[in-house]
């Protein structure tokens, strides 16, 4: 990021501690050569143990990471001409599953070799299991499974480093059916940095509605889990099931490139679907993710963000159905892979993560503070504004190389010295620090807000 400027397509972030462990022995485990055949000393890293060609343009991984108790698989659909053009670099677009549907779903389940044989991107396809595309709570223990630790820090850089891609943000979209549409939206929501588009198709995209809220208690229960082990009840951790939701982190889809595709539940015979009593259930769940779908889509509008929307009328939760969007969503995608969205000079952003990294920026909350939201505001080469509790830490992307000093008002500190990259890190004094979690019985946020302005 070159200094004064603000976010940026090439995005340096800075991970939290348990992130940069994982990610400095991922890059000395490449420089020894020995990614695809690591040694027990490199355990504690995400690595491709076996490649296999499938198919003239399907390649299946295996990869093993501290992220699962197992290895886990991964489906990467070339596109049409990989192979010959070896000087050529491509975008890449993440494509997630549903729920009780599997890394080969795309392939197998709707035809993805067929339908993508004229989109000019790389397609990923992780294992989602049951889980929401999320890191699990189970209960408080935290640890495996891990679907978004894997995908956004592990996988991402796995394929980046082992096919021609082109690592930027403005070449990478994220989509997903169902399940996966709740995943595709999370993901970009909570890393807006990474993705330069994405899709929900027929997508599970609110979890506040009784229905949907239902679903994903139980989802965990189809691969082995417990209820609620996802985010945990709702009556004692209603924030984490908030602070991952992407109807209400949809502020932070800001500046993405967004689509919005649903049918509404009923049979269309005209796309193959008949009133048959095995499909009734695949209709109750579309008619479901509809309601899911329109109360994202209004969420946008009341906040002013552009998308586009469709509302394909019947249609259920079928094959033909996701077929249809996904082959709209690749047109789209192909067109804004030529014409990306320019980063936003600034940006506004919430997490209810205790730290976390968006557009090159570092936060981490007072260590005394229960979970809740920081709210980031107005964040550019100039300053930043910030809505919380306690005692916060930010350090700033490279903005002011070849500074001896900057001063700061607004911070604990008067003045910060960059360091030798052109960052800063100072201190946001947001009063005192919540102890009671945020949405539970008793509390009330302090929500301080506290500008901070830098002058060079």
């Amino acid at each position: 990021m070159l200094q004064g400027a603000g976010p940026s397509a090439a995005v340096t972030r800075t991970p939290s501690r348990a992130r940069v462990a994982r990610r400095c022995l991922g890059l000395l485990a490449v420089a020894a050569g020995l990614l695809a055949c690591a040694s027990p000393a490199d355990a504690g890293v995400a690595r491709i143990t076996a490649k296999k060609r499938l198919a003239p343009r399907v390649i299946e991984l295996t990869i093993s990471t501290p992220a699962f108790t197992a290895p886990t698989h991964v489906d990467v659909d070339l596109p049409v001409g990989y192979d010959e053009e070896r000087a050529r670099r491509w975008p890449v677009a993440y494509v997630l599953a549903g729920t009780m549907n599997t890394y080969k779903s795309f392939n197998d389940l709707v035809h993805g070799v067929e339908l993508s044989k004229g989109f000019p991107a790389i397609i990923v396809s992780p294992n989602g299991d049951s889980g929401y595309w999320s890191d699990w709570y189970n209960g408080g223990a935290f640890g495996p499974p891990q679907y978004e630790t894997y995908v956004i820090d592990q996988l991402i850089p796995l394929i980046d480093r082992h096919f021609r891609t082109i690592p930027e943000r403005a070449q990478r979209a994220v989509a997903g059916v169902s399940m996966g549409g709740y995943g595709a939206m999370m993901f970009a929501a909570r890393h807006p940095d990474l993705f330069a588009d994405a899709a929900s198709l027929s997508g599970a995209v609110d979890s506040n509605p009784a229905p949907l809220a239902a679903a994903l208690s139980t989802s965990p229960t189809f691969q082995g889990g417990e209820v609620d082990a996802i985010y945990g009840p709702r009556a004692t951790q209603e924030i984490r099931w908030r602070g991952h939701n992407p109807t209400d982190l949809a502020g932070n889809l800001r500046g993405l490139d967004l689509q919005v595709r649903t049918a509404n539940g009923i049979p269309n015979p005209g796309i193959g679907e008949e009133l048959l009593s095995a499909d009734s259930v695949s209709c109750v769940i579309e008619g479901g993710v509809h309601i899911a779908s329109v109360d994202f889509h209004e969420k946008l509008d009341e906040l002013g963000i552009p998308h586009l929307w469709d509302d394909y009328g019947a249609g259920c939760h079928t094959p033909p159905n996701f077929e249809r969007e996904i082959t709209d969503t690749m047109r789209v995608f192909t067109e804004e892979f030529e014409h990306p969205p320019a980063p936003p000079p600034t940006f506004d952003y919430e997490s209810i993560e205790p730290a976390f990294d968006v557009w090159g920026w570092h936060l981490a909350a007072d260590p005394g503070r229960a979970v809740e939201y920081l709210q980031l505001r107005g964040v550019g080469s100039s300053g930043l504004t910030l809505v919380g509790s306690g005692a916060t830490s930010v350090t700033t992307p490279p903005l002011f190389r070849g500074l001896r000093q900057v001063r700061l008002q607004g911070a604990v500190e008067p003045t910060a010295r960059p360091d030798g990259k052109g960052r800063i890190h100072f201190t946001v004094d947001l009063g005192p620090p919540d102890t009671r979690q945020q949405d539970t019985l008793g509390a009330t946020p302090a929500e301080v807000t506290r500008t901070v302005s830098f002058a060079p």
